[in-house]
């Protein structure tokens, strides 16, 4: 075991540029060429630059050449890779061309020749605790799981592969991947094309194994199951309402997503300065910062904890070229996040506050904040929705492409799931994989687009006095429900009930406890969403005690004592 840690440490490294810089030399001219072919073929750029998660989740990106058109159909997405990859693609991709720019990486230290391949940081928040450890090494331009069936192998397969690589480096079996992969590229095996075959997008995969057969109706529910996606219905039109509950700014729009309102937001801060860095909070998703990304923008993180029942911040020496994310989290004790917004706003630094978990709560945002993004679908049935708005001037751009061509399938899964819960149709996994692939393709879609016709129609007939009112009632339901439990096997934030809207009410359990108890909780079809898993350099904290636990609209009181009594269930029987 010492030999391994030696030899992970400090031979494998030194290993990769004896390697790789030698190779880089020799293959320079099949380098050039390939890149040549490339340029004639398919057009610029030549390169394929790509966010992927690394060593301990940090990003870095990757370079490969590229194989695919951009070619983009009537809703603004890209095509299928299927469509998109041409017959010199699938021969640069079956030969392995495409990735011999990696070895750029490998000299870098991005990368490692051996390791589990880096895969879409977008696959991120859909990993379990045990298939993250796939980050605790560099990721490989090969990897066991390559030299065993390479992408045809079923996602959990491979991840087992990527997991025993981990608890077996060595030297030895390092050489024998090099050596398998090898064999595979000459012989031009097991390469396979997204939606070419039965390979799905790991986000959508792994919403079909979660929730794709259901699971054990608990007496008192009013529906099949409680959470998951927002379902539309045949309900009647109501007349149409001011959208007056959004907060006030001197200039706002909808987007097609909570992503896009948050690009919008920085084509204007980079329309009037040269951003030095971005700073984000601990506890964020990769979905908010998928812009400064994709741009190459310098991006670290600030802690956030809940400490004696409330969120705290560590908050940045940020400047005026700065920008700062930040969020009031699941619409509860928005003051401390105000006041962290006032702090930085004494160093000039420009804030962007994300007040999607704040939206309907009494003080949903800081008057101090430059600008307000949000997504709205975290909220109300609507296939799209996003909002971005700017304190004090214009926006520089704003969304102006029509989207209601590209929420036909997503409208049609949302329909089909009320289907599903009022008994018309017993099979889920349609409906579950057209609106898990719609989210996956999400990062696809033109910034341009606008919020559909559909979504801002659901807007303006919602009464929201009666979501919010609904809301602090189910959460309230929960919260005397489990005081029981508070301090021994959870922690519960105060609601205020004046104040609060929960976006959901988050309980917080450790040693692995909460995830024992959402899977628990998923066999009797509640489906708790897990908020923010991903790492991406930053400590993990919050993110691998928190749950979510579902107390939205379309639940009634009698479903959050059905929530109450799986939880004490669980708590008697296993965590007791």
């Amino acid at each position: 075991m010492k030999r391994k840690g030696i030899y992970r440490k400090y031979i494998k490294r030194a290993l990769d540029l004896t390697l790789s810089v030698p190779a880089f030399v020799v293959l320079s001219p099949v380098l050039l060429v390939t890149g040549l072919l490339v340029r004639v073929k398919l057009g610029s750029p030549v390169v394929f630059k790509q966010a992927r998660p690394g060593l301990n989740e940090k990003i870095f990106y990757l370079y490969k050449f590229r194989s695919m058109t951009n070619e983009t159909g009537e809703d603004g997405r890209l095509l299928p890779d299927a469509q998109r990859l041409t017959k010199f693609g699938k021969f640069l991709r079956a030969s392995s061309l495409d990735e011999l720019l990696e070895l750029v990486n490998i000299i870098k230290g991005d990368m490692s020749i051996v390791g589990p391949r880096p895969l879409s940081i977008y696959y991120l928040p859909h990993y379990p605790a045990r298939y993250r450890r796939r980050h605790e090494v560099r990721p490989g331009l090969t990897g066991l799981a390559q030299a065993n069936g390479r992408n045809n192998l079923p996602w959990d397969d491979r991840f087992d592969l990527d997991i025993k690589y981990i608890d077996e480096l060595s030297f030895k079996l390092d050489a024998k991947v090099i050596l398998d992969t090898a064999l595979k590229v000459v012989k031009r095996a097991d390469v396979s094309v997204r939606g070419s075959t039965k390979v799905r997008d790991y986000g959508p995969y792994t919403i079909l194994k979660e929730e794709g057969n259901g699971g054990t109706k608990m007496p008192g529910m009013r529906y099949s199951e409680i959470g998951s996606y927002f379902w539309l219905d045949d309900q009647e039109k109501r007349a149409p309402r001011d959208i007056s509950w959004l907060p006030e700014a001197a200039d706002a729009c909808f987007a097609f997503s909570g992503r896009n309102a948050i690009d919008i937001v920085l084509k204007d801060i980079l329309a009037g300065k040269k951003i030095r860095k971005v700073f984000a909070p601990s506890y964020c998703c990769v979905s908010m910062l998928q812009s400064f990304i994709d741009r190459g923008l310098d991006i670290s993180f600030y802690r956030v904890d809940f400490k004696n029942g409330t969120f705290t911040y560590e908050l940045p020496e940020a400047g005026e070229n700065d920008v700062v994310l930040i969020m009031s989290y699941f619409g509860l004790n928005t003051a401390s996040a105000h006041e962290a917004v006032s702090k930085l706003k004494s160093r000039k630094a420009v804030v962007i506050e994300d007040i999607t978990h704040s939206l309907l709560t009494g003080e949903p945002a800081s008057a101090e904040s430059d600008y307000l993004v949000a997504s709205l679908r975290k909220w109300f049935p609507v296939p799209t929705g996003g909002w971005a708005g700017k304190r004090k001037g214009s926006l520089a751009e704003k969304p102006d492409l029509d989207s209601n061509h590209a929420v036909a399938e997503k409208i049609a899964g949302m329909k089909e799931k009320y289907d599903y819960l009022t008994g018309r149709i017993s099979d889920k996994e349609h409906f579950l994989l057209a609106q898990a692939k719609f989210d996956n393709d999400l990062i696809h879609v033109d910034k341009m687009l606008k919020i559909d016709d559909t979504s801002l129609e659901i807007l303006k007939e919602t009464d929201i006095e009666a979501v919010i009112r609904q809301r602090r009632n189910n959460a309230r339901v929960l919260a005397e429900g489990l005081k029981a439990l508070e301090g021994d096997v959870m922690k519960i934030p105060a609601i205020d009930p004046e104040q609060d809207t929960p976006l959901f009410l988050p309980v917080f359990l450790e040693n692995g406890a909460r995830d024992a108890l959402r899977k628990y909780l998923i066999e009797h079809a509640v489906y708790c969403p897990v908020h923010r898993p991903e790492v991406m350099g930053a400590e993990a904290g919050l993110r691998e005690n928190e749950l979510s636990l579902i107390c939205d609209q379309r639940y009634t009181e009698d479903d959050m004592r059905a929530i109450v009594s799986l939880i004490l269930d669980w708590h008697k029987n296993f965590a007791g």
